[in-house]
């Protein structure tokens, strides 16, 4: 698993480094938390060297060597110093318990399984102090979504390097388990520079609260976006605050 997101280390930033929506929300809840701080799948650092700018206590860990080896390089250009490990969410073992723990970017999804789920979800609860909290954020099943899956879309990348067409096609490869793959590709001037591919496990919300619940956690809220608004829309990004009692 640690290699397809390996291959994707190279055009992450290229793809997703100017994504900003969850950004502050993620600082000002970081802000907010008395300890220290974990970033579960923090891959090339977009919202944890935010975090370390503003100097606050934050451990990474990602299962890509790839995506922590370039988080370090951008650090040293910053002139922070990062405390990052590659490790997988569902059985990493840390020697200390945190006051928050985030998985941002929908990267919960990326477990497949019930079993994976849970394993993740009972983990950041060990490693969670009495009272923490565990913040994470993935999209509503979006039915209109569905229905085009199998069509293929593009968007143009521009950078000071050129500019790229990003094709990408999302289909069902199990549709009883509600597991999507994406397959992309990144072309500039009509050649091929880049292809990948990744999975995701739909889940529901209804889905995640029994999950919630057989990990052992009591008590969450849930919202519309990261401005906290009610959730009332399968087309809105549901935020989960998990508080551990």
């Amino acid at each position: 698993m640690s290699s397809q997101y390996d291959d994707w280390a190279k055009v992450y930033d290229m793809i997703y480094g100017n994504y900003r929506d969850d950004v502050a929300f993620y600082v000002s809840e970081a802000k907010k938390t008395d300890g220290r701080i974990l970033e579960v799948a923090c891959g090339t650092g977009r919202i944890y060297l935010e975090l370390l700018k503003e100097h606050l206590p934050v451990v990474g860990i990602d299962i890509s060597e790839e995506m922590i080896s370039t988080l370090k390089k951008k650090a040293q250009e910053l002139g922070l110093k990062p405390k990052v490990y590659t490790a997988d969410m569902r059985d990493f073992r840390l020697e200390e318990k945190f006051a928050l723990i985030i998985v941002p970017f929908r990267s919960f999804l990326y477990n497949l399984t019930t079993d994976d789920q849970l394993k993740a979800l009972l983990n950041f609860k060990t490693h969670l102090m009495p009272g923490g909290r565990l913040i994470l954020n993935f999209f509503y099943p979006d039915l209109e979504q569905m229905m085009s899956y199998g069509k293929e879309s593009e968007n143009l990348i521009v950078m000071d390097r050129g500019r790229y067409a990003l094709r990408e096609k999302s289909f069902f490869v199990d549709e009883v388990n509600q597991i999507i793959e994406t397959a992309a590709a990144i072309f500039k001037d009509k050649e091929l520079f880049w292809k990948g591919t990744y999975r995701m496990a739909l889940i529901y919300k209804k889905e995640f609260e029994l999950l919630l619940r057989l990990a052992g956690f009591g008590k969450w809220s849930v919202y519309g976006n990261f401005d906290q608004r009610p959730l009332t829309s399968y087309k809105q990004e549901m935020v989960w605050i998990v508080e551990k009692s």
